[in-house]
């Protein structure tokens, strides 16, 4: 009876040992989830060049920027040269003014339709350098008056002629380009006439 009774004890022993291993074997192994996590990650570069081409998209438009700059440029020249032509004594500063009206004031027509064809609006008002040279000039006269018109006059056409090269050698735009390359003739005249009004009245701006 005991005999039998071990027999039996022993015959459900290497049954469970039986079921144990198969248990085992059906079991898939844990390192095969592994890969899995790697093919996540493997989308990572997308994902950063897709925001780097986002962050590009979001910078501003350099054609637009100089049309804006531009609108505003030659807005002041014509504000400038008015205030000149009803302030100055001065013959030759009074006609370098009325030439800044009649010129620029062309000018920002020229650019107002180019804008309106690039459905760009306009910005208002003037560049800072040039507000803080009109509240200046309001307070001068005389001599003091014409010096500091013209040595702001030679300076602000060396900053457009550089501004303009730029434009008509980089714009992305076809138009923008030819316009920019159209006015540097003028611009680099009126350096020319502004140098020589400059020396004649007395002024001190430094010529490139």
């Amino acid at each position: 009876m005991k005999k039998s009774l071990l027999i039996s004890l022993l015959g459900l022993g290497l049954l469970a040992a039986g079921c144990s291993n198969t248990n085992k074997a059906a079991t898939p192994p844990d390192n095969n989830a592994a890969p899995a996590a790697s093919s996540d990650n493997s989308s990572a570069p997308g994902s950063n060049a897709s925001t780097s081409s986002s962050s590009a998209a979001s910078n501003p438009n350099s054609d637009q920027h100089f049309i804006s700059e531009a609108a505003k440029g030659n807005r002041a020249e014509v504000e400038l040269g008015k205030m000149m032509a009803s302030k100055s004594k001065d013959m030759d500063v009074k006609k370098f003014a009325k030439m800044m009206v009649d010129d620029h004031s062309k000018a920002l027509n020229e650019l107002q339709q180019l804008a309106q064809s690039k459905n760009i609006t306009l910005p208002d008002g003037v560049p800072d350098d040039a507000k803080d040279l009109q509240d200046k000039l309001s307070s001068e006269s005389g001599n003091q008056l014409d010096k500091d018109y013209m040595d702001g006059m030679v300076q602000d056409h060396q900053k457009d002629i550089k501004d303009f090269q730029d434009a008509s050698q980089s714009a992305q735009d076809n138009d923008v380009k030819q316009w920019a390359s159209k006015m540097l003739p003028k611009l680099q005249q009126h350096l020319q006439k502004a140098e020589k009004v400059d020396g004649k009245v007395g002024g001190n701006a430094k010529t490139e």
